[in-house]
């Protein structure tokens, strides 16, 4: 049996449509093998229905679905965009799980805070009452943040990341949500002023342009890896002894794929531990020797011709 559990690809397919396209790659190389579907999310889109599909409950908020690239106007450059609408969006005494990832925003998770009744001042004490952006951070003088005390909430994180460095932070994955040619020289120096305002850090801050930093390191609230809980659901399958191939991937598989702790990576890891031999398949592939077994996805036929014909 071969197992299928990719990620989206971002921008191209939902991870459902890439079990689809790989299923019928896998019956084209060998009609005759098995394969079950498993769409996977790390925490960004799909992760609420990847969930309560293996029975799980709960309420979920994802933060892709109110402050993702469908959320903003096209042209809206990222240093104007704000994570207000995600805090404004959950109850106070709620248990939620709240889903970090698929963000098109790099305010610090300011305006998420400021959505869930942080109130932020500026050095002449006035209240600052529009949604808080990148380009408005240096503002910021001082914060009220007792409102945080009546929120329950828990973190589904897509990647471990710093807000600013060292290492990979929430400015390498910057750049992929700006309008292309954007200015975004004074985003370190914002994202580094409100940690010094707020405080806290933790191995989450970089997460949703720094909503793991308002979540994690401000609120204090537990966060988890969303890698990590997608591959529990797969692990009764794992352990089966059934599972003769994995197939994972995702539309890039670069070093933030293999050191930010994204679902391939988990995926590949879990596996291994069972000797389990898994395919990681991306749309671009940058960290080129990351795994025994890789192929683009233009090259999903050829690879696995050889893959299943060798088994």
């Amino acid at each position: 049996m071969i197992l299928i559990a990719p990620d989206k690809f971002k921008g191209t397919y939902t991870s459902a449509a890439m079990c689809e396209l790989m299923a019928a790659a896998v019956n084209r190389a060998n009609p005759a093998a098995r394969s079950i579907l498993r769409p996977m999310s790390d925490g960004g889109e799909g992760f609420a229905e990847m969930w309560h599909a293996a029975g799980r409950s709960g309420t979920i908020v994802e933060s892709s679905s109110l402050v993702g690239f469908a959320s903003f106007d096209k042209e809206l450059p990222l240093m104007r965009r704000s994570s207000y609408a995600l805090g404004a969006a959950i109850r106070p005494d709620t248990p939620t799980l709240l889903t970090i990832g698929g963000t098109a925003v790099s305010d610090g998770g300011a305006g998420f805070l400021q959505g869930l009744g942080v109130r932020f001042f500026d050095d002449s004490g006035r209240l600052i009452d529009e949604p808080l952006t990148p380009d408005s951070l240096p503002l910021i003088a001082s914060a009220d943040t007792s409102a945080l005390a009546a929120y329950r909430l828990t973190g589904i994180v897509d990647v471990k990341a710093s807000l600013v460095g060292p290492g990979l932070s929430a400015l390498d994955f910057a750049r992929q949500k700006a309008l292309p040619g954007e200015d975004l020289s004074r985003l370190p120096a914002a994202l580094i002023h409100l940690q010094k305002i707020l405080g806290g850090r933790s191995d989450f801050d970089g997460a949703g342009g720094g909503i793991g930093y308002a979540l994690a390191s401000v609120i204090g609230a537990r966060c988890v890896n969303g890698a990590g809980l997608a591959v529990e659901l797969i692990e009764p399958l794992l352990d089966s002894g059934c599972v003769s191939l994995v197939i994972t991937g995702e539309g890039c598989v670069d070093r933030q794929t293999v050191e930010g702790g994204k679902l391939p990576d988990a995926v590949y890891r879990a596996a291994s531990a069972r000797e389990i031999p898994t395919l990681v398949v991306g749309g671009r592939i940058e960290a080129k020797d990351a795994y025994p077994l890789m192929c683009k996805l233009t090259e999903l036929d050829i690879c696995l011709k050889k893959l299943l014909s060798a088994q």
